[in-house]
């Protein structure tokens, strides 16, 4: 419990950071992906289960696909 006079968004303003991030199926796997400025998309992080999955270069968190 915080005692102070501020409200909960100026305390706790990671709604913001999170805003441009949204959810996205790329080659058949579930990512977090960030839309950029200029319109391209860049994977954020993938959301498997697969191993495998995370040996797949095309899905390597920081790769811009559009």
């Amino acid at each position: 419990m915080l005692y102070t006079p501020l409200s909960y968004e100026e305390i706790d303003d990671t709604k913001h950071a999170y805003e441009d991030f949204q959810l996205m199926r790329f080659q058949g796997r579930d990512c977090c992906v960030q839309k950029l400025a200029n319109g391209d998309i860049r994977i954020v992080q993938l959301l498997s289960t697969n191993p495998n999955d995370y040996l797949i270069e095309s899905l390597t968190p920081g790769t811009i696909i559009k």
